[in-house]
């Protein structure tokens, strides 16, 4: 197994590395950025919808993605994207990320101008919001695991409460030179567990299965790095959860929608 053990690169110099669409740049994935056996989901979203967007110089902006996690993604990875229809005004670009196993992610990615429109609706409950973090709270995980990259306040879930839905502010620890909030708003969107783990009694095997991700904000935007994920579980039988999803940012605006499928073992 091909692994960088830098701990210290950042999203951006991943991001870097991963070049226009249809060039094969291998990527050499740190530990750091890891999850058990597997890159993190959300860098691998972000690693994909970077190449993609990179595959004509004029694309709009991104408004869905459909993210399949097919398989452990680890060693040297590489992007490979395939433009599916371009219109005047829409783009579909296929992504996928390879690693020393083969295809570990399968994406489509959607990419649209805007249009001035009449009917308008915002129907979106919000969360409850908790007081965005000050810098004496913040906590990271283990320099081996992800989290290792990001910064939260006290657990990212606390299994002592049973619950279906799990709330928090969350932030990249090192932003330098991140001039992308689309793959930051992918990398992060995919922070917290999936929250049918809130909802079980014994440590079990989760894995997300498949991502929706519509992007609600035209131009997304935050104070100092953070976004409020929330994810609640609206359903889990014969080891399938469905679970909503959103992401806002300090003003309480909402910046994406998702729903995952995730896979559990209890």
């Amino acid at each position: 197994m091909t692994k960088n053990t830098d701990k210290s690169v950042n999203l951006a110099q991943l991001l870097n590395q991963c070049g226009p669409g249809g060039e094969a740049n291998p990527i050499s994935l740190p530990q750091g950025w890891t999850q058990g056996r597997t890159a993190f989901g959300g860098l691998s979203a972000a690693l994909a919808y970077h190449a993609a967007n990179h595959i004509e110089d004029d694309l709009p902006g991104l408004r869905s993605a459909q993210i399949a996690f097919t398989g452990p993604l680890f060693g040297a990875l590489t992007a490979q994207t395939k433009m599916l229809r371009r219109g005047r005004s829409t783009a579909f670009v296929q992504s996928e990320l390879f690693g020393d196993k083969g295809l570990g992610l399968h994406c489509n990615f959607i990419f649209a101008s805007e249009r001035d429109t009449e009917v308008k609706t915002h129907e979106m409950a919000q969360p409850d919001f908790p007081p965005l973090p000050t810098d004496e709270a913040l906590h990271s995980g283990p320099e081996q695991f992800f989290t290792s990259k990001m910064e939260f306040v006290g657990k990212r879930i606390d299994t002592s409460i049973k619950t279906n839905r799990l709330t928090r502010w969350m932030r990249l620890k090192d932003r330098d030179d991140l001039n992308d909030p689309i793959a930051e708003i992918l990398c992060m969107g995919d922070s917290l567990p999936p929250s049918i783990m809130g909802m079980l009694d014994k440590n079990a095997m989760v894995s997300s299965m498949n991502w929706q991700v519509n992007i609600i904000a035209d131009h997304p935007a935050t104070t100092d790095g953070w976004w409020l994920i929330d994810s609640q579980t609206h359903h889990a039988d014969h080891g399938a959860s469905s679970q909503f999803m959103s992401i806002w940012n300090s003003d309480r605006e909402l910046i994406a929608t998702g729903m995952q499928s995730v896979a559990y073992y209890a």
